[in-house]
């Protein structure tokens, strides 16, 4: 009972902002790269004011405060932080939209991958006669260098339950022929039930962006499982050139095992394989 009423105490304290939740913000002395290919910093949190000073893409910026006061921009209702920084060697302070920054900060050297909710990217079907609406968020990752932008790539997941946060890491090629790094975006839930998405990205030694294959993992404890990996040239059983997706789905049994657990049987299962194609930049499908 006191860990619920602490976490709700706590959630209190912090404004939240529902469109803003995939970024992960912690609170104060968080560190993030500007993702914006330009953003300006103002004096106070509104827009009224001249902007005092223009970040580019890649600058950090160290989150001091998350306000009350809101901007919608693009479809999305997120609040202006404080924050502070260094702008020609001196340490100054201002406001910025939290849009304008990027989710979980990732680098390899000098280079910067940085990713976030570039805009709302909702579409519209009809079920049983009446128009629905399905809610989803367009993201964006950009890799940037000294402030230049040198390639960016785009997906869409769904904005429901399992962006209720997001993480992120940088891999390095696997293996694959010209790709330096791996770059995968996770967006993810925070119950039983509620699926995890990962979507990949290679970048290669020559400069471009390229989408890989996504994976997605479900489960709700002894109840069922779905689960999808990868195996890439140089993990085990890894083939030359080739990401082999691998894909099984298990539910309970009414069978209880020695410690008292419901037996799981396999009630799907299925491999897919994808050859990377260095010369072309591209990942095709093996038909089978």
């Amino acid at each position: 009972m006191f860990a619920c009423f602490s976490q709700a105490a706590l959630a209190q304290e912090a404004p939240y902002f529902e469109d803003m939740r995939v970024w992960s913000l912690g609170g104060e002395d968080s560190v993030r790269h500007i993702f914006a290919d330009t953003a300006f910093i103002r004096i106070s949190p509104d827009t009224r004011q001249l902007p005092i000073d223009t970040l580019l893409a890649g600058d950090d910026v160290t989150i001091k405060q998350i306000t009350d006061k809101s901007l919608t921009l693009k479809g999305l209702k997120g609040p202006w932080l404080q924050v502070k920084y260094i702008k020609d060697g001196i340490a100054k302070d201002g406001y910025i939209w939290q849009g304008l920054i990027g989710c979980s900060p990732m680098r390899r050297g000098d280079v910067k991958f940085i990713y976030a909710v570039d805009r709302r990217a909702d579409s519209s079907y009809v079920l049983e006669g009446n128009k629905e609406i399905s809610k989803r968020f367009l993201i964006r990752l950009k890799v940037v260098q000294k402030g230049k932008i040198l390639a960016s790539g785009s997906l869409i997941t769904p904005d429901d339950e399992s962006a209720s946060y997001s993480t992120a890491r940088v891999m390095s090629g696997m293996g694959l022929t010209g790709v330096q790094n791996i770059v995968t975006l996770t967006f993810s839930g925070e119950a039983c039930g509620i699926p995890t998405y990962d979507y990949y990205f290679g970048w290669t030694k020559d400069g471009k962006l390229v989408r890989f294959p996504d994976k997605t993992n479900v489960g709700d404890a002894g109840v069922f499982y779905h689960s999808e990996t990868f195996i890439f040239p140089n993990e085990k059983n890894g083939k030359p050139d080739m990401i082999v997706w691998n894909m099984i789905t298990e539910e309970a049994t009414d069978d209880l095992d020695k410690d008292g657990n419901y037996i799981m049987t396999t009630t799907d299962k299925g491999e897919k394989q994808y050859v990377w194609d260095p010369v072309n930049a591209k990942v095709s499908l093996i038909a089978k």
